[in-house]
């Protein structure tokens, strides 16, 4: 039972990293400042660069 609440926080912090990505990459900056913001923002939710590069798979 916890293993399957932890794989549901998991997934539930997953989306909300995409979601802040995809908003992210609609801002007004360059390319680099985006990919920068959303590595930091993944970092603080607790995803590791590895992680954070396999998430924004789902974006390109």
């Amino acid at each position: 039972m916890t293993l399957l609440k932890v794989h549901d926080f998991q997934q539930e912090l997953a989306s909300k990293f995409i979601k802040k990505a995809k908003a992210m990459m609609q801002l007004n900056k360059s390319e680099n400042e985006k990919i920068q913001l959303i590595y930091l923002e993944g970092q603080e939710l607790g995803f590791c660069n590895d992680d954070i590069d396999i998430l924004l798979e789902e974006l390109r």
